[in-house]
């Protein structure tokens, strides 16, 4: 029996004494564990010397494409800031780096909505867009681009439009009351073409003077557009 205490009691100073050293090992490696700093937003070279000043080891993990942060800085970190661990351990990081370039896409012809999803798709900005007349292009649609289709650029550049108002309009000219060969010229010189020309009985004017046109005087057209004629004819 007293055999038996003895050893009972030879295993609880064991135990006991395996404790407190475990104890006494985990409060020595709490007294060593060091802060980690936050390296986030910081140049590479910048936060490895922050890093390593405090003890530990400065790795890169990684380098990730962002467009927005200028390439070398560090965009995540492990352990996270305000972590304690002993001084020789790893502190590993994500460094950004610049996108590759992107192809400038065609825009040309395509209708404005359009345009700017092509756009967005290609990881590029709208950038300005302005109107202008065009003979060739309809109203709403890309006339051209800058930069220009097929060039390489960054991520996030802006792409420049010039989009289609349609033909130009003009107002068109009186010549009602005017002889037809002056209507004529006075179209032409203004821009428009003849049209049809209709003869009309009217008795209270003279014959081949201008009875009426269409479009009506100071009405928009389009600029090379045909104005119709009606014309007095007395024989």
């Amino acid at each position: 029996m007293a055999m038996r205490d003895l050893f009972g009691a030879a295993v609880v100073a064991a135990v006991v004494s395996a404790g407190t050293t475990y104890a006494l090992q985990r409060t020595m490696s709490q007294q060593d564990a060091v802060e980690v700093p936050s390296v986030l937003g910081l140049p590479g070279q910048s936060a490895r010397e922050l890093v390593e000043s405090r003890g530990f080891m400065f790795v890169v993990g990684e380098e990730r494409e962002e467009a927005k942060t200028p390439a070398g800085t560090v965009v995540a970190q492990k352990p996270l800031q305000g972590s304690r661990i002993e001084r020789g351990q790893r502190v590993e990081v994500v460094l950004a780096k610049a996108p590759a370039p992107v192809k400038m896409p065609g825009l040309a012809g395509l209708e404005l909505a359009d345009a700017k999803a092509r756009i967005e798709a290609a990881k590029l900005v709208v950038g300005k867009v302005t109107e202008e007349n065009s003979d060739e292009v309809k109203a709403g649609s890309v006339i051209s681009q800058v930069p220009a289709q097929g060039g390489e650029a960054k991520v996030g550049t802006a792409v420049d439009l010039v989009v289609s108002k349609g033909v130009a309009t003009i107002a068109v000219p009186q010549v009602v009351g005017r002889s037809l060969g002056r209507a004529k010229a006075d179209l032409v010189k203004a821009g428009f073409a003849v049209g049809t020309v209709k003869a009309r009985y009217d008795e209270d004017r003279s014959d081949g003077l201008v009875l009426d046109q269409n479009p009506a005087a100071d009405q928009q057209a389009a600029k090379g557009s045909a104005v119709d004629l009606i014309v007095n004819r007395t024989d």
